[in-house]
């Protein structure tokens, strides 16, 4: 189940903090994403930085913090007033401040049921928006990128999945080898044995028991897979197959897909199940001329998908330092964005630092926006399915 995301707005952190250790602690914990205020002017800054993202499905608030909210009314999240007796409902609907604490949350949870009922899902089979991290070549920053937006879609309420596909997973360096909350799960090497199976059986799967949560990254993931040979000797639609699970399982709303840097099957994979690309590029000339080499293997071999390929794909520079000195190498790319180099990165001792650029945040906010402001993901063409 996708959690349900809510904005609370209260002036009293002693209304804020047990509402919180309530739900924390409850059968909630799973089902609501809470992100609260105690201060009008951050809220109100909250609300104007994310008009027309998908950053919650209900708000609930004072009628102090509300009348903040300047697009409101243009807005289709629905508003509860929370009030001890009085009349207001000029803000949204009204709810009583004090009662219960399951009652409340109850509500919250219908109101905001109600509401996503009647909305378009984020795809046509039911899952989350898979974006698929490409590269031509190795070093280009592909993993340190993915795992930011990652953590950017996770502070902004998204229930997220990091997958790593690279048969070295260098994603250990951000999360550590050991620090995760929760339950370890049984691990990729353990799903891929019962996807086999279930082939056979025909049940369901639940991805949860299987991932373990990084709070670094705000998102599940699985532990690096001990023996190698598994991930190289992953068919194409093996790890279609894979990927697609876990979007269709409807516990995330984003997939974050970390392919292989080669023309291989899990590349291909990535190619063939993701919503939307991000290619990375760096601005040098032999990045430039691998770039090129792919793409006229992927246009020759499979001519039918290539120019739907396209459509979904977003070219990025990596490490972008104001200007660009080399061409792109096909007339028909086009830029969608550039992250910037971090010079501070190539000394640093502490790896939490790659997650904590406020210079390469505000990039990776800026390509979140892109990738997610929209009002529904098709599914890739029968070519590439």
């Amino acid at each position: 189940m996708i959690p349900v995301k809510v904005v609370l707005a209260v002036e009293s952190r002693d209304y804020i903090e047990p509402l919180l250790n309530y739900v924390h602690g409850s059968e909630y914990a799973r089902r609501l994403r809470v992100t609260a205020f105690s201060q009008p002017e951050a809220f109100r800054q909250y609300m104007m930085e994310t008009a027309g993202m998908k950053k919650s499905d209900v708000v609930v608030g004072e009628a102090a913090f509300l009348s903040l909210w300047t697009d409101r009314e243009a807005s289709d999240i629905p508003c509860l007033v929370l009030h001890e007796g009085e009349q207001v409902s000029e803000y949204g609907q009204p709810l009583l401040k004090y009662q219960p604490l399951s009652e409340l949350v109850g509500f919250i949870l219908e109101t905001a049921r109600q509401r996503t009922s009647g909305r378009q899902i984020v795809n046509s089979r039911e899952g989350g928006m898979i974006i698929g991290m490409v590269a031509a070549s190795g070093g280009l920053g592909k993993t340190t990128a993915a795992l930011n937006i990652s953590k950017q879609l996770g502070n902004e309420g998204y229930s997220v999945f990091y997958l790593n596909l690279e048969t070295v997973d260098s994603s250990s360096l951000f999360t550590g080898s050991g620090s995760s909350s929760g339950a370890e799960g049984e691990g990729l090497s353990r799903l891929l044995y019962d996807l086999k199976a279930m082939r056979h059986d025909g049940n369901p799967l639940s991805v949860a028991s299987y991932c373990v949560r990084r709070s670094e990254i705000q998102a599940d993931t699985f532990q690096p897979v001990d023996n190698r040979k598994e991930l190289i000797d992953m068919t194409c639609d093996e790890a279609v197959e894979l990927i697609r699970t876990i979007a269709e399982s409807g516990q995330y709303d984003v997939i974050i897909v970390d392919g292989e840097s080669e023309n291989s099957d899990r590349a291909q994979a990535v190619l063939k199940a993701s919503h939307r690309l991000i290619w990375l590029l760096a601005d040098d000339l032999m990045s430039m001329h691998k770039c090129g080499l792919w793409l006229d293997v992927l246009e020759a071999t499979q001519p039918e998908g290539f120019e739907a390929m396209l459509t979904k794909t977003r070219f990025v520079v990596n490490r972008y330092m104001g200007t660009m000195t080399n061409s792109l190498p096909r007339d028909f790319m086009e830029l969608s964005g550039a992250l910037p180099y971090i010079p501070s990165w190539k000394q640093m001792q502490h790896r939490e630092l790659l997650l904590s650029s406020p210079i390469y945040q505000r990039e990776i906010r800026q390509l979140c926006r892109e990738l997610l402001n929209v009002e529904t993901v098709t599914q890739p063409p029968a070519a590439w399915a």
